[in-house]
């Protein structure tokens, strides 16, 4: 196993660079491979691809589809307590979040559900829209609290994301690596 590479990362992104040093997870992974067809991907803003029911055994790992141990961005993680998100025709379409330095991605559940992960550098979040239906081009969503409120704002950012997971937001720029009070505004 190669040494983890030393910073601090989300816990996604280091359990995703310690499961793709797993020989159970390459070897079932190569399985796969071996007879796996061409991802479906769904027409939309962003890349969104389609479960597939081969993808139902990556969940043994927590995944929500096979992912290529050799790529190193995140994958779909089973996570149990994801945020619920709706669609918002009043929220900024989230296709401009690569404008912000961000990527955004899709995965179509068999459910019907769309996981929508937005992500900066190898640190992720996951939002799903319940039987969501196309995405459509200028679409953007409101995260709903586990009690059905929606959040006193839509996502008009890439911060914005990871605050209503919970999450603190990857750092970037001229305060990375500094303490707080070491930052100046």
């Amino acid at each position: 196993m190669t040494a983890l590479p030393r910073g601090r990362v989300g816990d996604g992104a280091l359990a995703w660079r310690v499961l793709r040093q797993v020989d159970d997870y390459v070897d079932a992974w190569d399985r796969h491979e071996a007879g796996a067809r061409a991802r479906t991907l769904e027409p939309g803003p962003f890349r969104i691809l389609v479960q597939a029911e081969c993808d139902i055994e990556a969940a043994r790992f927590e995944l929500l589809a096979w992912e290529d141990p050799s790529r190193p961005g995140p994958p779909f993680w089973g996570n149990r307590g994801m945020p619920e998100a709706r669609l918002n025709p009043d929220a900024p379409p989230l296709a401009a979040i690569p404008d912000e330095g961000g990527t955004i991605d899709g995965l179509r559940l068999l459910s019907g559900d769309l996981v929508a992960r937005i992500g900066c550098g190898v640190a992720s979040v996951q939002v799903r829209v319940r039987d969501a239906p196309r995405f459509p081009d200028d679409g953007g969503l409101s995260v709903m609290h586990d009690f059905g409120l929606r959040m006193p704002r839509s996502m008009r950012r890439m911060n914005d994301f990871w605050s209503s997971a919970g999450l603190p937001a990857p750092r970037n720029g001229r305060d990375r690596g500094k303490t707080p009070s070491a930052r100046t505004g």
